[in-house]
């Protein structure tokens, strides 16, 4: 059987796209002395489910050590996404990103524009874990061990499937031998900001005995905002629009506190048990986008956004040694709670849906209309997840290693999204028969469950060949129901007017709050494979080929199918989508071990890609199966040793993806032509990064200069009616660079740095066509009173502008 020697040990850095601190090394006790005098760590990952280097996993995979993770400053995943080549996030700002999983891998997408607000009804193409805890949710990457990027689908590895990838954030265990800890202290600048952000944390590691041992990490930080408003909208005492606006100024800030606490026992010699519980609070201010057709950092936002999320996670794994295998046991529970306010005033005006149902029909009221459209969406979300899986993981005749996995998911989502129109009640002269302003509330209940049998053999004819084959079992099954209440609706046109009922015809005047909802349950199975072929020409070489399966959950939309916002039935289900990644590769290293590369070529077929849409009747956030899609690409990276001092990092990745059928709706409307790109996706990435580091009196000075580019993209298909109203935005490409500079002496460190160095203002993202007036001069009817100025554009996301920062910590 093939075992990794000390020299595969040491280039397993061969696909690490990172700063060379983060290679993983192992050398001989001089060697590792002169290691640790420049920084470099030691990674290894278990990426296969078993400790091994990097260059040992048969298929592409990217890692970052905790070292290199809190030198560089990556503490969440917006900046850890600018350092991974091939990894692509959908960046609409902290609040946003805390809702729905903006993460793009290989060209796969839910959708191309800014709808991160809505929260999905399917699982994401890229699976997160936290340890052994499969979630989404935007954390603190504080005190890890490494985050491991996986390309690719892993469901025979792993009990949360994945579609095209899986991230593992893999924090750092207790340990047993010494009392130990970390302070750092940061304080930094943001351009046009008014006040300065500030990062404190905490690490502390506490054994109690040689079996039991306790370690925490607590962190508190605030980013200060540097977006501006004159547009904001006052309110009386009864919250009634005065037609009056104010100014306000840095409206976009942010607030994190982030909690860990772990416990390790030993009960045995051969058992390892771990329960960790993390804790995160996020609240953020404003938005991160600004205004088309403003200057600067500004937005005509009349409202300030607010988002608030709680995520907790318990969990506990137990790993236990039963001599022919090793069992593992992981179990978690996931809270995850949001609540959000943010401005809808922009685009009621505009909408086809709702422009004549709540603004050009003012002359039937006999009221008198808002003074200003000032309309603010509410929304709460909240998912409980129970997780179990059971891991045997064991070696056979010293050839043959094996792998048999079951896994248990339950998820109950609910989620309530109300729109309050400031005035809507006194201008139709109405008593909202839900509550004052209301004119539109959805409410939404889901219930997943997805029981899986997963497993994988390797065999090892020779030393330098292995053959494996996997298989994933699973049965799952979705419910949904949506509940739609449009209650000024069915007061005034129904109630008042008689003119149509808004809500059920069934029970027109039944229910006075225009009440309509859908609800249906699916089930759903397969039988997914992976094959891998790998062959290990010398030392340095390692040749494979990887043919694996990632699959993601149908379900119901649950939209209403009757009252005025009815849908069509055939919106009602959507159904599984199924990826087919091929892929072949080369990884090793050259010149006596001075240059590490990985080179990737991969092709997926996306079977009935699910996309997030709107609804045709209500604009109603749903998701709906394209026929057939296409990704292909290269991802190359590259490590070199330039001189004893200098070193060099590159990773690039091309990506084609496009539709490879017509993309027809499932009421029969054309969507999207064969051969149109995929939304959301960048043709080219790179990330680089030179780093100098050298002896300087008594410590060690290191400087690092990086740079990430993402190419342009549309956020959508030719064909706007399902997108946007009025068609696609182009996002151009974006080139952003970093630095820093840092001086180590024993247990002391600072550094000054500076993110966007360059002040870049690109976007990363647009909510589309979605516009604050009626260009009226192109002959487009107003509706409703809205801004003075003659023409406002798309709500544009924005690179946070540069940030120039100190920052101290000390080891003990």
């Amino acid at each position: 059987m093939f075992k990794p020697s000390k020299l595969r040990t040491a280039i397993c850095c061969a696909c690490i796209g990172l700063p060379l601190s983060a290679i993983a090394q192992s050398d001989s006790p001089d060697a590792q002395e002169e290691k640790n005098a420049n920084s470099v760590e030691t990674i290894s990952v278990t990426a296969t489910r078993r400790e091994t280097s990097i260059q040992e996993v048969p298929y592409s995979i990217s890692a970052y050590g905790g070292q290199a993770l809190a030198e560089s400053g990556v503490t969440d995943f917006s900046a850890l996404a600018r350092s991974i080549p091939g990894l692509v996030l959908s960046d609409v700002g902290r609040g946003k990103n805390g809702i729905s999983s903006g993460i793009i891998m290989r060209g796969l997408n839910l959708t191309g524009g800014a709808q991160e607000d809505f929260a999905m009804t399917t699982d994401p193409v890229v699976s997160v874990y936290l340890g052994e805890t499969p979630l989404f949710a935007n954390l603190e990457l504080r005190d890890m061990n490494r985050v491991e990027v996986l390309k690719g689908p892993q469901s025979t590895l792993y009990g949360s499937g994945s579609l095209g990838g899986t991230m593992r954030y893999i924090p750092n265990k207790p340990e047993f031998e010494e009392f130990s800890g970390n302070v750092k202290a940061e304080v930094s600048s943001t351009d046009h900001a008014g006040d300065l952000n500030h990062d404190m944390e905490l690490t502390l590691n506490l054994p109690i005995s040689d079996t039991f041992a306790l370690r925490g990490v607590v962190t508190q930080l605030e980013n200060a905002g540097y977006i501006d408003s004159d547009y904001i909208a006052v309110l009386d005492a009864d919250n009634q629009p005065t037609g009056e606006y104010t100014s306000a100024k840095d409206i976009n800030d942010e607030k994190v506190s982030m909690a860990r606490l772990s416990a390790r026992w030993l009960p045995t010699q051969s058992t390892d048990v771990l329960l960790t519980y993390n804790y995160q609070k996020d609240d953020v201010q404003g938005s991160a986008a600004t205004s088309e057709g403003l200057e600067g950092y500004q937005t005509a936002a009349k409202l300030i956004e607010q988002f608030e999320r709680e995520t907790s996670i318990t969990s506990l794994v137990i790993d236990h040694d039963l001599g022919f295998a090793d069992l593992t046991s992981a179990t978690s529970i996931t809270n995850n709670d949001a609540e959000s306010l943010y401005d809808q005033s922009y685009n009621y005006g505009f909408s086809s849906w709702w422009g004549p149902y709540y603004v050009a029909y003012y002359g039937y009221t006999g009221g008198t209309a808002p003074a200003a459209e000032v309309i603010a969406g509410e929304k709460t979300y909240t998912t409980d997840t129970f997780t179990q899986e059971f891991r045997l993981a064991g070696t056979t005749d010293s050839n043959i290693d094996w792998l048999v996995g079951l896994y248990y998911n339950s998820v109950d989502f609910d989620a309530e999204a109300y729109d309050i129109v400031y005035g809507l009640d006194e201008a139709f002269n109405i008593t909202n028969p839900l509550d004052t302003d209301i004119g539109y509330a959805n409410i939404q209940q889901t219930e997943f469950e997805d029981y899986a049998l997963f497993g994988e053999v390797t065999y090892y004819p020779t030393d330098n060949l292995s053959i494996t084959a996997g298989l994933r079992y699973f049965e799952q099954t979705f419910y949904a129901k949506q509940e739609v209440l449009l209650p000024a609706c069915e007061e005034f046109w129904y109630t008042t007017l008689g003119f149509f009922t808004c809500g059920d015809t069934e029970n027109a005047g039944v229910d006075p709050r225009g009440y309509a909802a859908g609800e249906d349950e699916k089930d759903f199975d397969d039988l997914l494979y992976r094959f891998n072929l790998a062959y290990d020409f010398d030392l340095d070489t390692k040749f494979y080929v990887n043919i694996s399966q990632g699959f993601r959950h149908g379900g119901a939309n649950g939209l209403p199918t009757t009252g005025i916002f009815a849908e069509s039935e055939e919106y009602l289900f959507f159904e599984p989508d199924k990826t087919t990644n091929y892929e072949m590769g080369i990884k090793g290293n050259l010149l006596d071990s001075a240059v590490y590369y990985s080179a990737t070529a991969f092709y997926i077929d996306w079977e009935d890609p699910i996309l997030l849409v709107q609804s045709p009747a209500g604009g109603f956030p749903a998701m709906i199966n394209a026929q057939e899609a296409e990704s292909k690409g290269i991802e190359v990276e590259v490590n070199a040793t330039l001189t004893d001092t200098l070193k060099l990092n590159v990773g690039y990745t091309y990506t084609s993806a496009e539709l490879t059928e017509d993309f027809i709706a499932p009421d029969g409307s054309f969507a999207g032509a064969e051969g149109e790109s995929l939304p959301g996706i960048p043709e080219q990435t790179l990330v680089s990064s030179l780093i100098y580091s050298q002896e300087f009196g008594a410590g060690m000075l290191s400087a690092q200069l990086g740079v990430s580019y993402k190419g342009g993209f549309n956020t959508g298909f030719d064909d706007p009616s399902l997108f946007y109203e009025t068609g696609f935005d182009e996002i151009s490409s974006s080139t952003l660079w970093n630095a820093n500079i840092r001086y180590k002496q024993d247990a002391w460190s600072v550094s000054l740095y500076a993110e966007n160095l360059f002040n870049a203002d690109d976007a990363t993202a647009s909510d589309g066509d979605g516009k604050y007036i009626i260009n009226e001069a192109a002959g487009e009817s107003k509706a409703g009173e809205q801004y003075d100025i003659a023409q406002l554009g798309d709500q544009r996301y924005r690179v946070r502008p540069r940030t120039v920062g100190v920052s101290f910590s000390y080891a003990f």
